[in-house]
């Protein structure tokens, strides 16, 4: 993960004080109704900014969009020129931001999951596709005043269950022999959703702590 600062920025759908309390990080103690009612008002103003999602896509011209994702931008510049020239990029493989909305998808996306029922993961699909779909035509309209068909398609691509330790044990076997190459191996399997932060601190506990 690149140098960033999680808490102190400006005001989003949380607060700093938000920011502290979901990460552990608070000086205070809260009681346990303090605790509720903290995580309601994050659920409110998360609901909430999901609603104005809907008057932001409709509303915010191009070239707001475009200030937006600067960072991204510049990402797909850089790396465009990078494949083309045969060099190497020297920041990461993918854009923060774009880490972020990949967070939000798969927020979205485990929500409704833990359902466990066809219509729920039938949900999920429809969001994905239809998103694509719809932002695909929107360009085409902006951009070149035509029309374009598209029908995007998820493939869930959902393997085969694994006992955890059996499963910890593969990657505990592909670890680098380097405490800070294998420290930082673990951290990217997690970002990635590969291994929990318990997975974590157990494999590297047993394989770089204990050496």
């Amino acid at each position: 993960m690149v140098d960033f600062d999680w808490v102190d920025r400006g005001r989003g759908i949380l607060t700093k004080r938000d920011r502290k309390f979901l990460r552990g990080d608070l000086e205070e103690q809260l009681t346990d109704n303090a605790k509720y009612q903290k995580r309601h008002q994050i659920r409110d103003r998360l609901r909430n900014a999901m609603f104005d999602f809907h008057i932001l896509y409709r509303a915010l011209s191009f070239q707001d969009v475009n200030l937006i994702w600067a960072d991204i931008d510049r990402w797909i510049y850089d790396a465009e020129t990078a494949r083309q020239t045969g060099t190497k990029m020297e920041y990461p493989g993918v854009p923060l931001l774009a880490e972020c909305w990949r967070d939000a998808i798969a927020l979205f996306a485990y929500s409704q999951i833990i359902n466990e029922t066809l219509d729920a993961e039938s949900l999920v699909q429809w969001v994905v596709e239809s998103g694509i779909n719809k932002a695909v035509r929107r360009h085409t309209f902006d951009s070149y005043n035509m029309y374009r068909e598209v029908d995007s398609t998820l493939d869930w691509g959902v393997g085969e269950l694994y006992k955890l330790l059996d499963y910890l044990d593969e990657v505990e076997n592909d670890m680098p022999e380097d405490p800070q190459e294998a420290k930082d191996y673990l951290l990217d399997l997690q970002k990635d959703g590969f291994l929990r932060s318990q997975h974590v601190n157990y494999l590297h506990q047993k394989c770089v702590d204990s050496q």
